[in-house]
C-alpha cells in the first residue's frame, strides 16, 4: 500500500470489514505467540459484530475472547433505536450479556464500545443510550468502554451523564485517551471521577494526521515515543492502577499481512520501549495484566 494511499485507508468502506477469518485466526495466533492471552472485541451492534465468528476464533486459537454489546456514535444507529425506550435498550444489553446475541448463545463479556460524537455536542440518542448502559451495568456487573467525544470540553458531560444514571465508574473505561489527544487536565478529571484511561492509539498507522470536520482542527495523533512519555507522567501521577493499553485495531490495512503493526505491537515492540522509558516491568505488568484482571470480570450485582 503506498504511502499517501494508508493516510486514508479509514475511508474505504471494505478495508473497515474485517471478515477473513481464517486471516483473523493466523493475525490473533501471532498475537498468542507474543505471549497474549485475551482479546476484548468491541464491534457494536449494527456494525458487523458476528458472535459466532468470534467463539470459532476463540475457539481455535486458545485466547479469551471478550465480545462487547452496546450502539456506536448517532449516525450509526439502527432506525429502530429511535423508538426504543431506555428500559428497552437496557433489557437488550442485559439479555445479550446474560442470555446471548440473538439464537447463536454467545454472551457478551462488557458493555461498549459506546460511541459518543466525535467533534460535537451529544446527540440526544447517545445521552439515552448511554443511561441505558449505566442501569445495564447495574444489573449485570460488567465492565462499560466508552468511546469518548473528541473534545476536552465535550467529556464532563458524559461522565456526568453516566454517574447520574448510577454507572460504576470505577469500572468504566474511557478509550481512545491518546487518539483524541485529550490534554493532561481532561486525564486527570477522568481518572479522579475514578474510571480507566485507555491507551489504545498503539500502531504506526495512528501516528498520522486524523482528517477533521469542517472548522475542526487537524491534529497530528501522538507518536509512540509521546504516549509512552505521557503514561509514564501519569504513573508517576499516582494513576497507575487505572491504565489500560491495547490497539485499536479496526481495519484490515492494522493486519501484518496487509503491512500493518497487529496484535502483538505492544508485546514486541511497545514494552521494550517501555523499559526504556523508565516504565518499570512490574509497572507494565499492572497496566497489561493486574488491571484487566482487575476490571473485566463480572462484579457482584446488588439485589
Amino acid at each position: 500500500i503506498r504511502p499517501w494511499a494508508r493516510l486514508h485507508t479509514k475511508f474505504h468502506p471494505a478495508n473497515r470489514r474485517l471478515r477473513d477469518e481464517q486471516l483473523a485466526i493466523k493475525e490473533a495466533l501471532l498475537y498468542k505467540r507474543a505471549g497474549g492471552d485475551t482479546i476484548v472485541e468491541l464491534i457494536p451492534i449494527g456494525l458487523g459484530r458476528d458472535p459466532l465468528g468470534l467463539a470459532r476464533i476463540s475457539r481455535a486459537t486458545g485466547l479469551n475472547v471478550v465480545m462487547g454489546t452496546g450502539y456506536y456514535t448517532a449516525e450509526t444507529h439502527p432506525p429502530e433505536l429511535a423508538t426504543k425506550t431506555e428500559e428497552e435498550i437496557t433489557e437488550g444489553l442485559v439479555r445479550d450479556i446474560m442470555v446471548g446475541v440473538g439464537d447463536t448463545g454467545v454472551r457478551a463479556g462488557i458493555i461498549g464500545e459506546i460511541g459518543c460524537s466525535y467533534y460535537t455536542p451529544l446527540a440526544d440518542s447517545e445521552r439515552k443510550v448511554l443511561r441505558a448502559c449505566a442501569v445495564a451495568q447495574q444489573r449485570t456487573g460488567a465492565a462499560l468502554n466508552i468511546h469518548p467525544p473528541f473534545r476536552d470540553d465535550l467529556v464532563p458531560e458524559v461522565i456526568e451523564i453516566l454517574s447520574d444514571a448510577g454507572a460504576d465508574l470505577s469500572r468504566t473505561i474511557i478509550s481512545h485517551i491518546d487518539i483524541a489527544c485529550f490534554n493532561r487536565a481532561t486525564c486527570h478529571k477522568i481518572a479522579d471521577a475514578g474510571c480507566y484511561l485507555e491507551y489504545d492509539g498503539f500502531t504506526p498507522l495512528i501516528d498520522n494526521p486524523h482528517p477533521s470536520p469542517p472548522g475542526g482542527p487537524l491534529v497530528g495523533m501522538r507518536s509512540e515515543v509521546d504516549r509512552i512519555n505521557e503514561i509514564k507522567c501519569l504513573v508517576d501521577e499516582g494513576y497507575l492502577n487505572q491504565m489500560l493499553l491495547s490497539h485499536d485495531i479496526d481495519r484490515e490495512t492494522m493486519w501484518v499481512a496487509y503491512g500493518g503493526a497487529g496484535y502483538a505491537h505492544i508485546l514486541r515492540e511497545i514494552v521494550p520501549w517501555m523499559r526504556q522509558g523508565g516504565i518499570s516491568d512490574e509497572q507494565i505488568h499492572t497496566m497489561m495484566v493486574e488491571n484487566p484482571k482487575r476490571v473485566l470480570p463480572f462484579a457482584p450485582v446488588k439485589e
